[in-house]
């Protein structure tokens, strides 16, 4: 698409390599001509996408096509049921892979967030985790795109999906190679949060420090996650451990329960590791972000009181490699 003319107000561009073929398309697809003046309707929705349709626009568009704004929804949705296909593609290069998953991840975590308890939410985060560990599991430079893609900007719904990438490279780095295990992590760690939807804005947006009755509050969020979640969806026992002990230590001094080291789930060690590398090194109302070696060197002086040594040691070494 010719980079000299701007794209008409209503439309987005689409990269070609994202339509898989032989899949129906459930959004208008376009093109637009050198000589046209607006873009012009190649194939309409509820269509298949044939290896004649991707070769025939691979000739004459670029790459590029267009589609309209207000179906974008419709495309997020084709993308997250083709996400297996689309990391599995070798077609698609690995930072552009990278792009899409973050993206579709960052979609699914808000969506999580506002309809915590939807029993649909399970089956798709199901989904966006079997693709994220197809995808770390393509070689040592995967993992490092999506970490470039990582928001430092803080949101709820970014740390979820940070701690989540992050955290599934983890168990994999220390030898958690099971895809029912590494699939059980995942979704706790997309989840881990949604007990903060609970918890007052104010508090959550807070810049000077919390009261004692304003960290109460704060200190119940894995309990209220595990509510959310609990009576609708069928979530393993090792998912709701992501969500309930991420903030458990092992001197006894986190919450909610006060936890012990080998009272801890090994899961939960994980997530409470990336879980604060990624809130230190993100930009929050209250605080600026560091980068990741300070990070790192702050957490060290926890090890052994508050983090694993070894899971510790393995993260330093992932993000080092």
């Amino acid at each position: 698409m010719s980079a000299n003319r701007k794209l008409p107000d209503g439309y987005s561009q689409v990269d070609l390599t994202i339509l898989q073929i032989d899949t129906v398309v459930d959004f208008d697809i376009y093109t637009w001509p050198p000589q046209a003046a607006l873009p012009v309707l190649y194939r309409s929705k509820d269509l298949p996408f044939l290896e004649e349709n991707r070769n025939r626009l691979t000739e004459t568009q670029s790459g590029e096509v267009l589609i309209l704004e207000d179906q974008s929804p419709r495309l997020t949705a084709y993308i997250e049921r083709n996400l297996d296909r689309i990391v599995a593609d070798p077609g698609i290069a690995s930072k552009d892979k990278a792009r899409v998953l973050y993206q579709t991840s960052l979609h699914l975590a808000k969506d999580i967030l506002e309809s915590p308890g939807a029993p649909e939410m399970l089956k798709r985060s199901e989904g966006v985790v079997r693709s994220t560990i197809g995808f770390i599991l393509q070689g040592k430079d995967s993992f490092h795109w999506l970490l470039s893609l990582t928001s430092y900007d803080y949101y709820t719904y970014t740390h979820s999906v940070n701690v989540c990438t992050m955290g599934l490279a983890l168990a994999d780095q220390i030898g958690i190679r099971s895809q029912g295990e590494l699939m059980d992590f995942g979704v706790g760690a997309i989840f881990h949060d949604v007990g903060k939807t609970k918890v007052s804005p104010g508090i959550l947006r807070k810049r000077g420090p919390l009261t004692e009755a304003e960290w109460a509050e704060m200190k119940k969020h894995p309990e209220m996650g595990l509510a959310l979640i609990n009576p609708q969806s069928p979530f393993s026992n090792d998912s709701k451990a992501v969500i309930l002990e991420h903030h458990e230590r092992l001197d006894g001094t986190g919450y909610p329960a006060g936890k012990k080291d080998s009272e801890i789930h090994r899961f939960a060690k994980v997530a409470a590791i990336v879980d604060v590398f990624d809130a230190l090194t993100s930009k929050r109302a209250y605080k600026d972000a560091i980068g990741s070696y300070p990070a790192l060197k702050e957490m060290k002086e926890a090890v052994g009181t508050h983090f694993d040594d070894y899971y510790f040691r393995k993260f330093v070494i992932l993000l080092g490699k």
